[in-house]
């Protein structure tokens, strides 16, 4: 059976609680697709720090295989749209990316390839041309718990209605 990939940890939260490279990210996404005030329009919001369990083993290193990123993810559910947003902590790089409920697919990680919380999510991202996945890192507690209930339900919701 496959390692835990990630320690993480989520918290719920207000997109203005949310940090700042994050909410700023996913503010400006929300604007450039038009989806309004994201901010006073959020159903639910969450931020996520993962932390990677292990180094890469010395073979590798060798072979120029970089640790995995500690990263800090925000996913904020708006009535119509997910926004999702990841900071690399080494690097501080950010993107940010939205997608519509109705055209989603959510799936667990399957536990035969990673032992990993959080959701796979099947949509037509911004800024692509075609659909892909984006894993969205999630924590096995409550707010991490709570938001993919949350979210499983409102694709549910817009795929039917």
């Amino acid at each position: 059976m496959p390692e835990q990939l990630f320690d993480r940890t989520s918290r719920g939260c207000t997109v203005e609680d949310l940090d700042s490279r994050l909410r700023t990210a996913l503010l400006a996404v929300a604007e450039t697709e038009l989806l309004g005030d994201a901010a006073s329009a959020a159903v639910a919001c969450v931020e996520t720090r993962s932390v990677p369990r292990r180094r890469p083993g010395l073979f590798a290193r060798l072979l120029g295989g970089a640790p995995q990123p500690e990263t800090l993810t925000a996913a904020v559910l708006l009535p119509r749209h997910l926004l999702v947003s990841v900071t690399d902590m080494r690097t501080g790089k950010t993107t940010a990316h939205s997608g519509r409920l109705a055209d989603m697919t959510v799936t667990e990680v399957d536990p035969r390839l990673a032992v990993d919380t959080g959701v796979s999510v099947f949509t037509r991202w911004s800024n692509r041309s075609e659909a892909e996945s984006m894993h969205v890192a999630l924590g096995d507690d409550p707010a991490g718990v709570s938001f993919k209930d949350t979210l499983r339900h409102a694709v549910q919701a817009a795929q039917s209605g």
